[in-house]
């Protein structure tokens, strides 16, 4: 299957699939706006927040390479945006008209079911990250996230209103935990930067979310 999918993919590509370079920072889709193109990322990381009535960002998710974007608005009635995406890190992406993906939806079933799959995907991530929000403590769950955001680099930024979203808490929450963590000395604070002192210490800290 996986075979399968990376034919297609190389398929569109060749039809009408088109390279683009997107700079760390860049806000390329914007909730509500119209979104003429879907991605499919080939490097790099996004993060996709939704704004809510209280004028917040709520962080669903951050995606890594190998995954689309639009999948979800390719099979809405609109052409708006649901979501706000923004790149973490310089992206690869190829890029893909979205009239077009619609159309070859209907002449291609195998094309809709490769979409359906991504999209239960993600929403067995998403699920899965709400049931995490509520059945474990804040202190775990950061624990958790800052071993993962580790894996390739020791020092990480403070990115409290990212990871406030993601981990469904407020800032000053955060605040206490990171507390915590340098007290138990985890890690180290330094301005707006943070270095992991103890990665297996988060690790055992964190159980079984890591």
């Amino acid at each position: 299957m996986e075979m399968d999918q990376e034919n297609l993919v190389a398929e569109l590509v060749a039809r009408f699939g088109a390279s683009e370079h997107i700079a760390r920072g860049s806000t390329f889709v914007r909730q509500g706006v119209d979104m003429p193109s879907m991605y499919y990322v080939l490097q790099g990381s996004v993060k996709i927040e939704q704004a809510v009535v209280s004028g917040k960002s709520i962080l669903f998710a951050c995606a890594g390479e190998v995954s689309w974007l639009g999948d979800l608005e390719l099979f809405s009635d609109g052409d708006e945006a649901n979501s706000t995406v923004t790149a973490m890190t310089d992206l690869d992406v190829i890029r893909f008209p979205m009239d077009r993906m619609r159309k070859n939806l209907k002449s291609q079933p195998e094309l809709a079911e490769m979409f359906a799959r991504s999209l239960a995907k993600k929403m067995w991530a998403y699920s899965k990250l709400s049931a995490v929000n509520i059945l474990y403590p804040l202190l775990e769950r950061y624990a958790g996230y800052l071993y993962k955001m580790s894996e390739d680099t020791l020092e990480l930024p403070i990115a409290l209103e990212t990871s406030a979203g993601l981990l469904g808490a407020g800032e000053r929450q955060l605040q206490r935990v990171l507390r915590i963590l340098a007290e138990r000395g985890l890690i180290s604070r330094s301005g707006r930067t943070l270095t992991i002192m103890d990665r297996d210490g988060l690790k055992r800290l964190a159980r079984d979310l890591v």
